[in-house]
């Protein structure tokens, strides 16, 4: 009764998800095949967003804000097709670093406000006021919160057209809170980190390097969560496969987004497929095996590029079985 649940619900799950990521299919093969580059993080017109901040973070606060006591922080974003919608969350992530670095907390609605008056690469208004928690001999007051925008820039990257990386710097607005506060942390952004280690990940997909998959999540780990459906899976979390025909034996798999994920199979060795297609190579997946080892990628709202999920699905999609074993095949 187990597998029979495991097949029905998979196969209903690979309906709904096929649906939902169709792409190539109204393409021609030419197309396709511009897509398909022997390195998905490789391009001859493009560099990484990952790249174009490293860059970006070399410059040095400028004197006139460090003596007036601001910090400095960058943020980007490249997971919507719309560069205000960007520009508004590289925004975001680069305030919340900074709110991270004074260890204070939002006391204002930080999105509403950024959606009300959003920024954008040709808007000449980069300055914005909210209010967070400050605590002070164990109790909490509000503490006045400065924001000015230096840089915010789209610019194409491998990851999307509409890229978008920001700088901003950031200070209380009065002397007295500033004294009162813990020096500031110097990190300038933890979400370039995440990104780092993510592409170490979708590298490691891309040569079928499950091993260095395996290491860099620590899936051998307890579990800090365990999504109970498929729908609530985040990029890292890692399931359990098996084969019908030996159902003590299990392969791992881990989840890359977009209904997309990287396993061992038995015979085909590390496979990159969509949800529904494990079937092609014997396998089911355990619906009840999903675990999350890490927050790494939960805490900081990470997502895959979706050009690299897609370039790594056409990388993988001449390696597939073109249909599913008959019943009773090796």
């Amino acid at each position: 009764m187990k597998m029979l649940h495991q097949v029905s619900g998979f196969v209903l799950c690979f309906l709904i998800i096929n649906s939902s990521i169709s792409w190539g299919q109204n393409e021609s093969s030419q197309d396709l095949s511009i897509k398909i580059r022997s390195d998905c993080w490789r391009s001859a017109t493009q560099i990484t967003l990952l790249d174009t901040l490293r860059r970006a973070m070399l410059r040095e606060i400028e004197d006139t804000y460090k003596n007036h006591n601001f910090i400095q922080t960058y943020g980007c974003a490249y997971e919507e097709t719309d560069i205000e919608k960007n520009s508004i969350k590289a925004v975001y992530r680069a305030i919340i670093q900074s709110i991270i670095n004074r260890k204070v907390t939002l006391r204002d609605d930080l999105m509403n406000l950024l959606l009300a008056k959003p920024p954008r690469p040709d808007n000449l208004t980069r300055d914005y006021v909210i209010y967070v928690n400050l605590t002070v001999d164990a109790e909490i007051k509000a503490a006045r919160y400065e924001i000015k925008i230096l840089d915010l820039d789209a610019i194409p990257t491998i990851e999307s057209p509409m890229s978008v990386w920001t700088r901003v710097v950031t200070r209380f607005a009065y002397k007295e809170d500033y004294n009162k506060a813990t020096p500031p942390e110097p990190v300038q952004s933890e979400f370039i980190q995440v990104m780092e280690i993510a592409q170490t990940l979708l590298k490691a997909a891309e040569n079928k390097d499950f091993n260095e998959i395996r290491n860099q999540l620590r899936l051998q780990n307890i579990a800090v969560a365990q999504p109970g459906h498929i729908n609530e899976l985040l990029f890292g979390d890692s399931m359990k496969l098996f084969d019908p025909s030996e159902p003590g034996k299990s392969y791992m798999g881990v989840f890359l987004g977009k209904g997309i994920y990287v396993c061992e199979t038995p015979k085909d060795g590390v496979v990159v497929c969509k949800f529904g297609e494990e079937r092609l190579y014997r396998i089911l997946i355990d619906a009840n095996s999903f675990r999350r080892t890490t927050t790494t990628f939960s805490s900081l709202d990470y997502e895959a590029p979706e050009s690299i999920l897609q370039c790594l699905l056409l990388k993988f999609a001449s390696q597939k079985p073109e249909e599913l074993p008959t019943i009773g095949s090796n």
